[in-house]
């Protein structure tokens, strides 16, 4: 089994170079309107397609778990030499979980977090103030941080103003026909 994350993204070609350096391997499937990196370790198929998209979605981070600092280091070096913004965040404590970060932001403004695992808490962390709030922002930068914000509060006003898409009495009938959009999963 493998995880599917299908991003949209605004700028393929520089989207393609973060991944890339994140990832450390070309992808499988390169065209004008979309891409593809497919992973053993982790099992993994990421896909992409340009297109309008709010900044910053109903997703809150990616992230990535590795073994030891080493390969943390490795990630760090080559998001940095491809000229992406990296904050690393020493003795994180949250998430009932202390461990050591790096933060990453892809061009369209996904928050990633790579990661080692160093044990679990009995608490929630200290992580969650202002200073664990920097590195993801460092990460992210200024304008990403401001538009990322922006697009949360616009859509949760959206949401306050429109009816509910989610109720099954307002939802349009689907067909049962395949779509286009399956066939690149």
């Amino acid at each position: 089994m493998k995880f599917h994350v299908s991003l949209n993204v605004g700028d393929l070609q520089r989207t393609l170079a973060f991944y890339r350096a994140l990832l450390g391997v070309e992808p499988v499937k390169e065209k004008a309107d979309y891409a593809k990196f497919e992973l053993n370790d982790p099992p993994l198929v990421l896909s992409m397609r340009p297109t309008w998209a709010a900044r910053g979605g109903a997703v809150n981070h990616l992230g990535f778990r590795v073994a030891n600092v080493g390969q943390l280091e490795e990630l760090k070096g080559r998001l940095d030499a491809a000229g992406f913004r990296t904050a690393r965040h020493d003795d994180a404590m949250c998430c009932y979980a202390h461990q050591t970060k790096i933060w990453a932001s892809d061009p369209d403004g996904t928050l990633w977090e790579i990661y080692i695992f160093h044990g679990d808490l009995a608490f929630k962390g200290k992580a969650d103030g202002i200073k664990g709030l920097m590195p993801p922002f460092k990460a992210l930068g200024l304008v990403e941080t401001v538009r990322r914000g922006l697009g949360k509060s616009l859509g949760a006003l959206g949401r306050l103003f429109s009816p509910r898409r989610d109720c099954p009495a307002s939802a349009p009938a689907q067909s049962a026909e395949p779509t286009a959009a399956a066939d690149h999963r």
